[in-house]
C-alpha cells in the first residue's frame, strides 16, 4: 500500500500544489548579463585584478563598462604588454597620462636603459616623471628594476635612482620592491618616510652603510626585509622593532659583516646563498624558523649560540624557541645534523638537503652517544624532510636513525631525486632496508615524492608572508 500525498492547503481553504514561476516571471539582467549588473566599485575592483593588458580591453565590452577600467584603481603590471623593451617605456608613460588615477600597484621590472650619455638622460627624464604622474598618487605597491643593453651587473653601478622623485610615494607604500640600480648616497633623513611600509626586498642594489641606515629608520612597521646581493655594504646594523622575517640570498658578496642589534618580534631568519658572510643576531627571543645553514656560511651567532663554517656548534648552549630548521650539507652526515640538532631541544621540523655540489663538509663532528639522545628526537620532532634522496647505501643509513630513533615523528618525507625511477620493487627495498617495522614512532608514516630536481637551487619561499613553513 502506498501512502498518499498530501497536499498542500491554500489560503482559501482548497488543496493544490505550488505554482511554478515561468521564464517570464524570473528577474532578467538589464545589460543581457549579470556581470555587468554589479555596482560600479565590484566591477572597478574586478578590473583592477586583472593583468594591465586585459583591464584596458574591457573598455571594449559595451557602453556600460567603456568608463570603468579609467575608474578603477590601476593594475600597472609592464610584463608582457610589448615584446619591444624600449617601447615599452613609452607605453607606460602613455598609460599613465591616460589613467586618471589612483594607481594600486606599479610593477615595471627590467626597464631598458641606453647606454649612451644622452639617450640616458632621456631615459631617466621619462622615468622620473612617472614618478611624478598623478596616477601613482596614493600607490600601494611598487615593482621595479633597471637594466642595460650590457647586461644585468652594468645597472648596479650605472643607474642612479631617482629617489628624491620616489619620495612622493612614500605615504602610501605598503610593499616596495627595488632592484638593479644604485641608490643615491646622501638620502636626506627628515624627508624620508615610509610610515605603511611592511615588506621591502632591495636586490642587485649598489648603497652605502649610512644610506641604509637611513632608509631602514624611516621604515616604522617594517615587518619583512628581503636583501640580495647588496653591493658596497661593508657592515649592515638592523634595529627594527617591528620586524619579523629577515631574508637573505648571497646577500653581501664577500665577507662582510650583518648584525641584528634589536629585533624582538623576529621570528624568521632566511640565509639561503650565504657564502662567507658573518651574521650575527644579538637578540631574536621568538626566533622559529632559522636555514638553510650550511658548513659554507663563516659564522652565525644567535644570542650565545655560535655556528662557525665548518666547526660544530658548542653544546652548552641552545634555542628553545625553535620550531623549523633547514641544514644543508653535501651528503648525508649524520654526526653533523646531530651535533646541531643538540642546540635546538623544542624542534617540531627538519629539513636536510643534499647538495652534491657543496664541498665544505664539517669538522670536529658531534659523537652520538645513546645514552645521552638527542633532545628533540625525544618529545618534539614530528616531521623529517630530506631533500635530492637518491636511495644510496648512506642515505638509507641516515634516514633509518631517524626511523629507529625519533619517538614522536609523525612524518618522514624523501624528496626523491628525478635521476631515480621509482617503482614497486625500489619502494619494497626502501622499507626493508630502513626497517620500517621495527620504527620508534608507532604513528610515523614514510611518504615518496619522486621528480626533486638535482639542480635546483632555491629551497625557500620567501616571498609569501602567508606561508607558515617557507621550506615546504
Amino acid at each position: 500500500m502506498t501512502a498518499a500525498k498530501t497536499k498542500r492547503r491554500m489560503p482559501d481553504g482548497t488543496a493544490g500544489r505550488r505554482p511554478r514561476k515561468r521564464a517570464r516571471d524570473l528577474p532578467s539582467p538589464s545589460h543581457g548579463d549579470l556581470i555587468s549588473d554589479l555596482p560600479d566599485a565590484i566591477l572597478g575592483s574586478i578590473i583592477s585584478l586583472l593583468p594591465t593588458k586585459d583591464g584596458a580591453r574591457t573598455q571594449a565590452i559595451s557602453r556600460r563598462w567603456c568608463p570603468l577600467w579609467r575608474s578603477a584603481p590601476l593594475n600597472l603590471d609592464a610584463h608582457d604588454i610589448c615584446l619591444n623593451k624600449f617601447k615599452l617605456s613609452s607605453i607606460v608613460s602613455s598609460i599613465l597620462r591616460d589613467h586618471p588615477g589612483p594607481a594600486r600597484r606599479f610593477s615595471f621590472n627590467h626597464i631598458r636603459l641606453h647606454k649612451p650619455k644622452k639617450k640616458l638622460a632621456e631615459d631617466a627624464a621619462q622615468i622620473e616623471s612617472w614618478f611624478f604622474s598623478s596616477c601613482l598618487h596614493n600607490l600601494q605597491e611598487l615593482d621595479i628594476s633597471f637594466e642595460f643593453w650590457g647586461g644585468l651587473h652594468a645597472s648596479v653601478n650605472h643607474y642612479q635612482l631617482p629617489l628624491p622623485s620616489m619620495i612622493r610615494l612614500a605615504p602610501t607604500l605598503l610593499v616596495a620592491r627595488i632592484g638593479m640600480c644604485k641608490l643615491p648616497s646622501d638620502i636626506a633623513a627628515p624627508s624620508l618616510n615610509f610610515p605603511l611600509l611592511r615588506k621591502l626586498t632591495l636586490w642587485l642594489v649598489s648603497i652605502s652603510e649610512e644610506a641604509m641606515d637611513v632608509l631602514l629608520s624611516a621604515c616604522h612597521v617594517l615587518e619583512a626585509l628581503f636583501l640580495q646581493d647588496i653591493h658596497d655594504v661593508g657592515c649592515l646594523h638592523i634595529s627594527l622593532p617591528t620586524l619579523r622575517i629577515i631574508s637573505f640570498s648571497a646577500t653581501l658578496l664577500g665577507r662582510e659583516e650583518l648584525v641584528v642589534d634589536d629585533v624582538p618580534r623576529l621570528e624568521r631568519l632566511l640565509c639561503q646563498g650565504v657564502d662567507g658572510e658573518t651574521i650575527q643576531v644579538n637578540k631574536a627571543p621568538k626566533l622559529k624558523v632559522l636555514g638553510p645553514l650550511s658548513p659554507h656560511v663563516s659564522k652565525i651567532k644567535i644570542a650565545n649560540l655560535v655556528f662557525q663554517g665548518r666547526i660544530r656548534p658548542s653544546l652548552g648552549h641552545s634555542i628553545c624557541t625553535m620550531n623549523i630548521l633547514a641544514l644543508k650539507f653535501s651528503g648525508p652526515d649524520l654526526n653533523a645534523v646531530l651535533g646541531v640538532l643538540n642546540c635546538f631541544p623544542c624542534l617540531e621540523k627538519l629539513y636536510v638537503i643534499w647538495d652534491k655540489y657543496l664541498k665544505a663538509k664539517m669538522k670536529n663532528l658531534y659523537q652520538y652517544d645513546p645514552l645521552n639522545p638527542v633532545k628533540c628526537l625525544e618529545s618534539h620532532l614530528k616531521v623529517l624532510v630530506l631533500k635530492n634522496y637518491t636511495g644510496g647505501e648512506e642515505e638509507v643509513g641516515f634516514a633509518k636513525f631517524f626511523v629507529l630513533n625519533a619517538r614522536v615523528v609523525k612524518e618522514i618525507n624523501f624528496a626523491v631525486c628525478d635521476t631515480i625511477a621509482i617503482d614497486k620493487n625500489w619502494m619494497t627495498d626502501q622499507l626493508r632496508l630502513l626497517q620500517v617495522e621495527a620504527r620508534a614512532s608507532p604513528d610515523a608514516r614514510l611518504k615518496f615524492r619522486s621528480g626533486y630536481s638535482r639542480w635546483q637551487t632555491n629551497y625557500v619561499n620567501s616571498s609569501d608572508l602567508s606561508i607558515a613553513d617557507p621550506f615546504s
